[in-house]
Order: structure tokens, then C-alpha cells, then sequence
């Protein structure tokens, strides 16, 4: 083979495997210029700020949900953790009159034992992580209905509401929260050998280990800091309606889970980048208002969804397998 021709080849390959690896973002700007065409409402500043402030705090849960499975696991319980934060939060303020920053570290201090035990049920117990957090999932979710009898509790601050609804300047806050965490978690791992641990367990956790990864440790801190970031999200979507609810999560662990494997991340670990978990929040929101601005029936929506997950299912299990 001539030097030209290798270098030739080694050009492609290097344009393939980045093309592979930005591929949602090539097709967010796609989809958003299609949605440009489709419909002049879609462009306009009030709801290109709508369309970012939906995707923030989902975005965020997201990118808890990228660490569990960057090292090759799966967390189910998030929805718990969401429905706990929302209902002991305002629990703890409108019932008990319990400060908002106390209620704040009361109820993270409970979303960290929640990610500690799937940590620990899945690494040392050896459990598969679908089965043990979807236990967890279960026995958080009946203590926090024993708590509000099912019951949606109101009368959270005004104040409060800024947090999920709030502006600075003509930016919604939650648009700055999400910026915030995703400039944090990308430089955690990528510039951090605590962050390169993650993709060390995911892609190789034998190798991980002889490198001398605490394996165990890592793996039981992704659940802790999906749960962590499960509880923010949660905090952001109570504020935007001053009233907890034991319900606020459950139709969100399909989306998360969509929105983690369309920005690229692998279900197999060891591969994904928060740039992409966050492209793949405003790609599903993007999709869920241009259906809206159409007067397309939102039931299509989980049609739409459905698809997509499959087809990204499909292209990951593609990639390994080459």
C-alpha cells in the first residue's frame, strides 16, 4: 500500500469515528433546522427559552443516569429518588416548618443513602443492577406514600419558585443550572483521574483494577452521584408547580434513559460524553414541541420516543459488535 493511500485510509477512519461519535449533533441542528421550516413559532426567542428550560432539569437527571452507565450498570430507581426529594422536601418545609436549606440536606442525605445501598447491593453484593435498584425503587416508593398518603402536598414558598421558574436577565435559571452542572461533570471526566475512572470500569474492569482503580469504590460513587443529581432535578421540577408530588417522576425513567443513549453513551459502559447527554435532552424536547406546535396528538410523542430508542439500541449494539 503507498503512503498515500494509507494516509488516505487512516483519513477516513479518523472522519468515520468522528462523525460516529458527534452523529446527535450533526442530527440535532438537522431537526432543528427541519423545525425552523415547519413552523415560525418554533424560532422565536420565547420558545427556543421554553424549549431550553423543559430540557434543563431533565437534562440533569440524565446526566446522573450517564455515570451508572458509563461503568456498565443501570439505575431504575430515579424514580423513586425524584418522588422522594418532591414529597419529603415539602413535607418537611409546609408540614414540619422546617427550613428550605434543612429540608434540602435532609432530603440529599436520604437520596445518598439510596445510591449508597444500589451502589453496594450491585458491586459487593454482586446483584445486577436492574434487579437491585428497582428493589430499592419499590421500598422507597411505599415509605414515601405512607408518608403523604398518596397525597400531592402544596404551599412551598413563593421564593422557592425562582429555582424552576425563575430568569436572569431574559435566561431561565434552570438553562444556567444545567450549563453549571454539565461545565462541572465534563471537566470532572475529562480532565480527572476520578472521572477517567468511570470509563476505565465501563470499557475494561479487570484492566481497570491492575491499573489500580479502586473499582468498588467508583462504582458505588456513580449510583451516589446519580442519585444526587436525581434530587436536584427534582428540587427544579417541585419549584415549578410550589408543591410536592409523589408522582413527578414516574413517566421521566424512559426519557432519561433515551435521552442518555441518543447522546451517544454506550449500554454496555465505557463510552459517552456529557456534551452529548445534554444535546440528547434538547433533541427529545425539540421533537416533543415541534409535535405540540403542529397540534399533533401528544400520544405520538411515546410512538416518536419509542422509535428513536430503538433505532439508537440498534446502532449501539452495531458499533460493539464492529
Amino acid at each position: 500500500m503507498s503512503g498515500f493511500d494509507e494516509k488516505n485510509k487512516r483519513f477516513r477512519g479518523g472522519f468515520k469515528s468522528f462523525f460516529s461519535e458527534w452523529m446527535i449533533l450533526f442530527l440535532f441542528i438537522f431537526l432543528v433546522i427541519i423545525c425552523c421550516i415547519c413552523s415560525p413559532k418554533f424560532r422565536t426567542t420565547n420558545n427556543i427559552m421554553n424549549v431550553l428550560r423543559q430540557a434543563s432539569f431533565i437534562s440533569i437527571i440524565a446526566m446522573g443516569e450517564f455515570f451508572v452507565i458509563l461503568t456498565g450498570n443501570m439505575d431504575m430507581s430515579i424514580t423513586s429518588t425524584i418522588g422522594m426529594t418532591s414529597i419529603f422536601f415539602s413535607g418537611f418545609v409546609v408540614n414540619s416548618g422546617m427550613p428550605m436549606w434543612l429540608a434540602i440536606v435532609i432530603v440529599f442525605a436520604i437520596s445518598t443513602l439510596m445510591g449508597a445501598v444500589n451502589g453496594i447491593l450491585t458491586v459487593y453484593g454482586k446483584v445486577p443492577s436492574f434487579i437491585s435498584t428497582l428493589v430499592v425503587m419499590n421500598i422507597m416508593k411505599g415509605i414515601y406514600f405512607i408518608y403523604s398518603k398518596g397525597l400531592p402536598i402544596s404551599g412551598l414558598p413563593d421564593s422557592f419558585n425562582f429555582f424552576g421558574a425563575g430568569y436572569v436577565g431574559f435566561i431561565p435559571f434552570p438553562v444556567i443550572l444545567m450549563i453549571l452542572v454539565g461545565v462541572i461533570l465534563y471537566f470532572l471526566t475529562q480532565h480527572t483521574p476520578l472521572g477517567r475512572s468511570f470509563y476505565a470500569i465501563g470499557g475494561n474492569m479487570e484492566a481497570a483494577k491492575l491499573s489500580g482503580v479502586n473499582v468498588k469504590f467508583v462504582g458505588v460513587l456513580a449510583f451516589v452521584i446519580c442519585a444526587w443529581l436525581s434530587s436536584l432535578g427534582a428540587l427544579g421540577l417541585t419549584a415549578k408547580t410550589l408543591s410536592g408530588n409523589v408522582m413527578i417522576g414516574e413517566n421521566l425513567l424512559f426519557d432519561v434513559m433515551t435521552i442518555v443513549v441518543l447522546g451517544g453513551t454506550s449500554l454496555a459502559g465505557g463510552r459517552g460524553k456529557i456534551v452529548g447527554v445534554i444535546i440528547g435532552a434538547l433533541f427529545l424536547q425539540v421533537i416533543s414541541n415541534i409535535m405540540v406546535l403542529l397540534s399533533i396528538n401528544t400520544y405520538w410523542q411515546w410512538v416518536v420516543k419509542g422509535i428513536i430508542l430503538i433505532i439508537v439500541v440498534v446502532i449501539d449494539s452495531n458499533t460493539k459488535r464492529d
